[in-house]
């Protein structure tokens, strides 16, 4: 394999910070059993507290395929940081969500917004005319804005940095976040650089050609359908009488368009940009041959997040590799209180799922309704479930794997979902007030949980130990050595020092064995 087509990655990395840091509830909720994925954890919680955990990596040089595959599994982008939480620990559950253009529920709210912003930049058509009983079509109704006769207009473009992006940046931030620590470079980390490559970034003057024609075509004038050139990050810049009132950053994908963040200038709030930067990205979406659009996170118990259900679409069960759709979830009550859920055979549970077989699939929609699967979850992860009870088991997999010269430790299961409750810590949430940089940052490991859903589970890690399964990463794999500043492949696994066979075996639990050949981890 080529060297530019390598996933260059860092070793995988656990961070945890105190909740009253998480992005989405400050260690703010009111319900405490919000605050626990599964309703017996926090039952036998007792004076104990959970953290904000993620598990991640930086990246470079990474495909957007691979890229495609890491957000069906579970991951998001931040730059070149490539994250997901801990679904198990963390004080929010974080979901994958994706939907189509079809799922799409307008409720009278996203309607006024469409027929609001329709007659604000194109007075001039007056009221929409009357369609009789004919649904109220979103795709149709933005189509018809006439770039032409209209001030407003957008222009898809390279996630390339300008003082003008930044300055809309500090605005949105200092007005809508009351946040003033931002800088040039903050805002370039985090919204113009990705994991990609450089040709990537920049595309074609074909591709962004298409994009912006696209974006302003109505629906008659189009075959539904049309193959989307363009493959990789986009900022997408709204404009008012030239104005840049509005970024949407994105990544367009192999299996459709990923949404990455929004900005707007807060004098064109009643405009509601946020709700209708979404709309519009569906509405090009619906024309083209890319089915999914990727919403990012959604979170059940946090409102920040779980005004994506307007849009319809389905969560990922991050233990089966599928989608399932969100209405039966809200309806049957699996995430109430924003809880774990996945879904499988509710007889004679044995343990954790074996997922790698499922990561080198396409990752489809399961209609549980029809297939009489349960929510497993409790019974596998819960505090009377399977890996609690099987602890002398799970021992006994860690000394196995040890055996083969990889230093992983046993680990209490219960214990390790809760952070002890100490004098500093009750202090610390006293203080949540207090500005963010006084405090430390999370605290990073290279030690992984050894239960984690949605990473290769230790059984099935022993099990390709045994069965010589790791042999597949042999003249495959690439590692960097930074103090021999040398890159060389994995000639035999099982010969390999202990620190280079357990950080590649980090990097399995975390992509699978397809994505871990296409590696190049720096240690």
């Amino acid at each position: 394999m080529d060297i530019a087509e390598r996933l260059i990655m860092t070793q995988p990395m656990y961070f945890t910070e105190p909740c009253n840091k998480c992005g989405y509830c400050r260690g703010e909720k009111e319900d405490v059993e919000n605050y626990y994925s599964l309703k017996s954890l926090c039952n036998g919680g007792h004076d104990r507290k959970v953290e904000n955990c993620t598990v991640g990596f930086q990246s470079e040089n990474m495909t957007i395929s691979t890229y495609d595959s890491l957000c069906n599994m579970g991951y998001r982008r931040s730059g070149h940081f490539i994250y997901k939480p801990d679904l198990l620990r963390s004080c929010c559950r974080l979901f994958t969500i994706r939907t189509t253009p079809d799922q799409v529920k307008l409720t009278k709210e996203y309607k006024s917004c469409v027929k609001k912003f329709k007659n604000f930049v194109q007075p001039e058509q007056g009221k929409p005319k009357k369609k009789g009983n004919a649904p109220f079509d979103y795709i149709q109704e933005l189509s018809e804005i006439d770039r032409n006769k209209s001030d407003f207009y957008t222009r898809y473009e390279p996630a390339t940095y300008t003082e003008e992006k930044y300055v809309l940046f500090a605005r949105y931030q200092e007005s809508v976040h009351n946040d003033f620590k931002h800088n040039k470079k903050s805002f370039e980390r985090f919204l113009c650089d990705s994991p990609f490559p450089e040709h990537i970034k920049m595309g074609t003057e074909e591709e962004w050609e298409q994009l912006n024609e696209l974006g302003s075509r109505i629906p008659s004038s189009f075959s539904l359908g049309e193959p989307l050139k363009r493959l990789g990050p986009a900022h997408e810049c709204y404009y008012f009488k030239d104005q840049l009132i509005a970024i949407a950053v994105t990544d367009f994908l192999p299996s459709g368009m990923s949404s990455v963040y929004f900005i707007w200038d807060p004098d064109f709030k009643k405009w509601s940009l946020g709700k209708l930067s979404v709309l519009r990205e569906l509405s090009l979406l619906s024309k083209t041959d890319k089915p999914y659009y990727y919403l990012g996170y959604y979170v059940e118990d946090c409102h920040k997040m779980n005004y994506k259900a307007a849009y319809g679409g389905e969560l990922l069960d991050v233990c089966n590799s599928n989608y399932v759709s969100l209405d039966y979830l809200k309806r049957e009550h699996h995430i109430d209180h924003g809880h774990l859920f996945t879904f499988g055979g509710s007889d004679n549970i044995q343990g954790e799922i074996e997922i790698d077989d499922k990561l080198n699939h396409d990752f489809q929609k399961c209609d549980i309704s029809s297939t009489g699967l349960k929510d497993i979850a409790e019974g596998i992860f819960g505090m009377n479930g399977v890996v609690a009870h099987n602890e002398s088991q799970q021992e006994d997999v860690i000394a196995t794997i040890r055996k083969y010269g990889i230093n992983y430790h046993s680990q209490n299961y219960i214990d390790s979902l809760y952070k002890s409750e100490s004098k500093s810590d009750s202090d610390e949430d006293k203080d949540s007030d207090i500005d963010s940089s006084t405090k430390q940052p999370p605290q990073m490991l290279t030690t992984l949980p050894n239960v984690l859903p949605g990473l290769v589970p230790l059984t099935e890690l022993l099990s390709m130990l045994e069965m010589d399964r790791m042999r597949e990463l042999d003249g495959k794999l690439l590692i960097y050595n930074t103090e021999l500043q040398q890159i060389r492949p994995i000639f035999d696994f099982y010969s390999e020092p202990e620190e280079i066979k357990t950080t590649v075996c980090n990097v399995v639990r975390l992509l699978g064995m397809r994505l871990a050949k296409r590696a190049l981890v720096i240690i």
